[in-house]
């Protein structure tokens, strides 16, 4: 069974670890790059001849299974820099949020937001009696905690409703109840928190997180000095309610700030949730083979390809070639709001998330943005370097990896060499 990144280790393993990024909704495990370190003294401009020769050389330290592409974003000739293997498909891991992301930036816009509602079913009296019940209607926004919880009870409140006389509903049918991804049979795992339409602090592990959003919600009702009379249960929206308006809302952060929150610590659960609103988006029920579907056919739009199985990469059937990889950075720029976003969501070298200890203090550090990804045999880093006067989207898959922190070492002076190019 593969570990997760600093949350996990194999018991009594004495070789080196699978440290599993995919798998865990934090960091990488922190590792600086020996040989990254010894270039900090080195800022020598690459030529494009010099940085395929460097290349070339790391690449051939590189386990048999591995693809590299590297393209200059802003070359007007011979774009490419560096190639090798890039059209083999690969175990994507945690790279898959790159797809993910990207679609959901596409798809919901960078400045859209997720919104949960409150809706009354029945009759607010002249006192404040709301003679009916409360519905607390979830969107799948996966960020969705205390705050939010407070915004509308207190609108509630100001909405006049002193007592409510019904129940709390919960109601998280935008999603499928479905609460895993195909690697753990779309159960619960311990490297993914249950899944829901409505979630309450998402990173807990409640049985059913609708029921544990109504039940805050009803306490919080409380301390605002509403009453309620009834129980907590989950229940779908009756449709009569379907367009009257609501009495309170609350909305998520930017859509391009869940993407940050999603790739920066390699956020699985994130990037699940954002997978299934992306597939209710498009005007069907929140599924991942739903999201799955939505992602590929967003990748063939900007001409790339993905066989996408899960949101996260926690699945090992995602793969993609390196070209395809970089085919989608560049791809995502054909809007230049949607790219910007991408390229904001991932974690700087050196500085932050799955990078803030590789590639410290090289020329490649605060230059250079990256997702990784860490399964059992894979060890994935990809992103972009502002380089050569412009971008360079570099994808560097590695499969059949034994040596993790060796396969890490030959990725970062990779990056560290693709940061000094100019053109």
């Amino acid at each position: 069974m593969a570990v997760a990144g600093t949350l996990l280790l194999a018991p009594g393993a004495n070789a080196a670890p699978s440290y599993d990024a995919a798998r865990v909704a934090g960091p990488d495990l922190p590792f600086s790059s020996p040989q990254g370190i010894a270039e900090r003294a080195n800022r020598k401009p690459n030529s494009a001849g010099e940085l395929a020769r460097k290349l070339k050389k790391l690449a051939n330290k590189a386990p048999g299974a591995s693809g590299f592409y590297v393209f200059d974003m802003g070359a007007e000739r011979k774009p490419v820099l560096f190639d090798r293997a890039e059209g083999d498909r690969r175990k994507l891991a945690s790279n898959e949020k790159l797809f993910t992301t990207s679609t959901a930036l596409s798809i919901l816009g960078p400045d859209s937001r997720i919104d949960t509602r409150v809706k009354v079913d029945g009759e607010v009296l002249g006192d404040g009696r709301l003679k009916g019940d409360l519905y607390l209607i979830g969107a799948g926004d996966p960020s969705f905690g205390p705050a939010g919880i407070d915004d509308l009870a207190t609108d509630v409140r100001r909405a006049g409703v002193t007592k409510v006389s019904g129940l709390v509903y919960g109601d998280d049918t935008i999603f499928d109840r479905l609460r895993g991804v195909p690697d753990s049979n779309f159960e619960p795992s311990e490297y993914i928190a249950p899944l829901s339409g409505l979630v309450y602090a998402g990173s807990t592990y409640e049985e059913d997180p609708a029921i544990a959003a109504a039940k805050a919600f009803k306490d919080e009702l409380k301390d605002e000095g509403v009453a309620v009379g009834g129980k907590v249960k989950v229940k779908e929206l009756p449709g009569k309610l379907r367009d009257t308006p609501e009495i309170a809302s609350y909305e998520s952060e930017k859509i391009s700030a869940l993407a940050r929150a999603t790739n920066v610590p390699s956020n699985n659960f994130y990037a699940e949730m954002l997978l299934k609103v992306v597939a209710a988006a498009k005007g069907g029920e929140g599924t991942t083979k739903g999201g799955a579907k939505v992602v590929e056919r967003f990748a063939r739009s900007v001409g790339s390809h993905v066989d996408a199985r899960d949101g996260s990469g926690l699945t090992a059937n995602n793969r993609s070639t390196p070209r395809d990889v970089v085919r989608l950075l560049t791809g995502v720029n054909q809007d230049k709001e949607i790219g910007s976003a991408l390229f904001r969501s991932l974690a700087r070298a050196g500085k932050e998330g799955t990078l803030e200890d590789r590639m410290e203090g090289t020329a490649a550090a605060g230059k250079c943005r990256g997702k990784t990804g860490t399964i059992n045999g894979v060890s994935n880093l990809s992103g972009y370097c502002k380089s050569g006067g412009d971008l360079v989207a570099f994808s560097l898959l590695m499969n059949g990896v034994g040596d993790y922190d060796g396969a890490r070492a030959i990725q970062d002076d990779m990056v560290v060499e693709i940061a000094k190019y100019k053109r």
